[in-house]
């Protein structure tokens, strides 16, 4: 994940969505919440490197379908279906 992305205006939605759905614990949620608060480029190299980490495992970048970047919107859906953006979720399932 490109980190330019981080300064997206849904990506801290995003990230309070990782948070309220269980998907950071502990050590991640923590920073996730300075994240929040300070701003990522307030955090230590450590902490930098735990967050990308954690955010790399929760995201994918783009559509299995149609090749599009994901966007933060969109990205906890992406995760639950499989790689698919809303449209071509939607269209996945109207052809069923």
């Amino acid at each position: 994940m490109r980190k330019e992305r981080y300064q997206e205006d849904d990506f801290k939605v995003f990230v309070n969505e990782l948070l309220s759905s269980c998907r950071l614990e502990g050590k991640e949620a923590g920073i996730a919440k300075l994240v929040l608060g300070k701003g990522y480029d307030n955090l230590s190299e450590k902490q930098k490197f735990v967050f990308d980490r954690s955010i790399q495992r929760n995201t994918i970048e783009r559509c299995q379908r149609c090749d599009i970047e994901i966007p933060w919107c969109e990205m906890l859906l992406a995760l639950e279906n499989g790689g698919y953006c809303g449209y071509c979720q939607h269209m996945m399932e109207k052809d069923e």
